[in-house]
């Protein structure tokens, strides 16, 4: 006999009266309160710490319930401690003694007092991490996976396209032939679509020696006609020059999504460049919240979305913008930079949305393949495909012994 079954037996027997009822239901409230394992069952529980970890390539959040059960997500990977230290300064301090199932309310809270040091940065991926562990954690407590409680799943297979940048870091690039052998790799990996991302910034709009001509032509010979094919300009050009470029790439080499072509909050520029242009006009990465996203659909006339739930603030805000791309017939394809506690949350928000049914990025099995250690078992991709199971909250079991260990600098908590 379960709990619940237990109590309507034994709180409430025949004959019970509204006055014995009233009293019934007043203990079992005292004892709710109490019983950690009680309010599990009864889809109650309180948030009784929440800490964060700054470990090499990745910060992961933890929220702990009074029952002990612990919740995981990933923040945005660009901050290190920094965010880490939003994490405690700011979110803990609002999130501990709250209810774990009050999503939106928690949320809100956080969104409000974060808004000033940076909803477009240190705040909404600190927030991103911790609303995606809360998402685990209700998962884990009522034993379902997350995607159920956040409206269940339009398909049970993800295709992926591979995903991989010019950019070697430290201002060094590779060659368009060094370009080619790793589109290559991820084809032999299995991906049956690959993006190219030029590496390009704001800071180097419109190169003289623009690699993007040479480079995506040797992919496109490298990967051969039948693999779709699609470039992210990292934000690199001018609207002239990116029409230029969009037009040759879609003509000489077949690509059909150019990606962020224009500085991102260009969104005059942004329009100019999708009114020009007859391929997906991609772009989401940079956008931190629905607003941003109303605009970058009205003004920016983007016809394919790019969220990552890492810098949108997390899966409850991702719901949120994947209402936007219905509303407007847009389709969506998140922007997934990290194989683990990420993709696991980027699987569960895409099998949700309607309109999630192209391809949706992967960084491949080579990049930050390091990061599996902190985990004690794989999310599945083969064959060019992501696949969703039925295990409570998010999926992944994490080691949590080792991220503590490599935590940098300071473990949050």
């Amino acid at each position: 006999m379960n709990r619940r079954s237990f109590l309507g037996k034994s709180l409430l027997p025949a004959g019970f009266g509204i006055a014995g009822a009233a009293t019934a239901q007043s203990a079992q409230a005292a004892q709710q309160e109490t019983d950690p394992a009680l309010s599990k069952e009864l889809g109650r529980a309180k948030i009784k710490a929440v800490r964060a970890y700054s470990v090499p390539k990745a910060i992961y959040a933890q929220v702990i319930a009074d029952d002990g059960t612990s919740g995981w997500g990933e923040c945005g990977h660009d901050g290190d401690e920094l965010v880490a230290a939003v994490v405690f300064s700011y979110l803990k301090p609002l999130l501990e003694g709250m209810d774990v199932f009050d999503a939106e309310p928690a949320w809100s809270r956080c969104l409000h007092e974060i808004d000033e040091i940076g909803p477009g940065g240190l705040g909404s991926q600190a927030l991103a991490g911790v609303d995606c562990a809360l998402w685990d954690l209700r998962g884990k407590l009522l034993g379902v996976p997350v995607y159920k409680l956040i409206g269940g799943k339009f398909r049970s297979e993800i295709p992926l396209y591979g995903s991989f940048s010019r950019s070697k870091g430290g201002g060094q690039y590779r060659t368009p032939k060094e370009c080619a052998d790793y589109a290559e790799e991820l084809v032999g990996e299995g991906f049956k679509a690959i993006k190219l991302r030029l590496g390009i910034r704001e800071e180097n709009q419109d190169p003289a020696d623009d690699p993007c001509i040479p480079c995506t032509r040797a992919v496109r010979e490298a990967i051969g006609d039948g693999i779709p094919l699609y470039v992210d300009a990292n934000n690199g050009y001018s609207p002239a020059r990116a029409i230029l470029n969009g037009r040759r790439m879609a003509e000489e080499f077949n690509v059909t999504v150019f990606e962020e072509p224009v500085a991102a909050y260009h969104y005059d520029s942004l329009a100019q460049v999708s009114d020009a242009l007859d391929m997906f006009i991609a772009g989401g990465e940079h956008e931190y919240t629905k607003w941003m996203f109303r605009d970058l659909i009205l003004k920016g006339k983007a016809n394919l979305l790019n969220p990552d739930v890492s810098k949108l603030a997390g899966i409850t805000e991702g719901k949120k913008v994947a209402a936007l791309a219905e509303t407007f017939d847009l389709p969506i394809s998140v922007h997934n930079a990290r194989p683990t506690l990420l993709c696991a949350a980027h699987f569960h928000y895409v099998v949700s949305c309607r309109t999630a049914h192209r391809p949706q990025e992967h960084p491949g099995n080579r990049r930050h393949s390091e990061l599996w250690k902190y985990f004690h078992n794989k999310i599945t991709v083969k064959d060019g495909m992501g696949y969703i199971w039925d295990g409570p909250g998010l999926g992944l079991e994490v080691n949590e012994k080792a991220i503590q260990q490599d935590a940098q600098r300071f473990t949050i908590g």
